[in-house]
């Protein structure tokens, strides 16, 4: 049974963070953005009434997007190799942004990347501390700067061809 107290934290929760999930959805759903917002948001839900407060709750939220984002990639790449070549090439859709759109070329570069690095690059833009970031990824944050370096260098190699 739900409770209106847990409502009322799940709305604040949500509001807080819709941008954030909004856009790990948008990074990790080849398409399917609003399929995977819900799961986002039904794995929250389900998952708020068991919330430990070893981390804040936004840094739990972020988590538990993330994990529910990567399983659904899986799932997804999965769901693609059962399907006959012709139906199974979700990255080309006809219509597309011809190349010049910055958001269009950020989505491109993200999909060349993995899981965890897409991830902290969404963190880093979302202007998250080095520390949070680490709090998030469970590494150190020492290896957080370390590879957001080697992505910064990676997309510079991407941007000018030689990847």
């Amino acid at each position: 049974m739900t409770t209106p107290d847990r409502q009322l934290e799940f709305q604040q929760l949500l509001q807080r963070n819709r941008g954030r999930l909004a856009a790990i959805a948008r990074a990790y759903s080849w398409g399917e953005a609003d399929d995977l917002l819900q799961e986002m948001l039904l794995q929250l839900w389900r998952g708020l009434g068991s919330f430990e407060q070893r981390a804040s709750i936004d840094t739990w939220c972020y988590r538990v997007a993330l994990n529910t984002a990567i399983s659904w990639r899986r799932s997804a790449a999965r769901r693609k190799a059962k399907l006959p070549a012709e139906v199974a090439d979700i990255n080309h859709v006809p219509g597309t942004v011809d190349g010049n759109d910055p958001v269009e070329l950020l989505q491109q570069f993200l999909q060349t990347l993995s899981d965890a690095d897409r991830a902290l690059v969404l963190m880093y833009l979302e202007g998250m501390s080095g520390s949070e970031m680490a709090e998030v990824m469970g590494i150190r944050e020492t290896a957080v700067r370390v590879r957001i370096h080697r992505i910064k260098n990676r997309l510079a190699e991407w941007n000018a061809g030689d990847v």
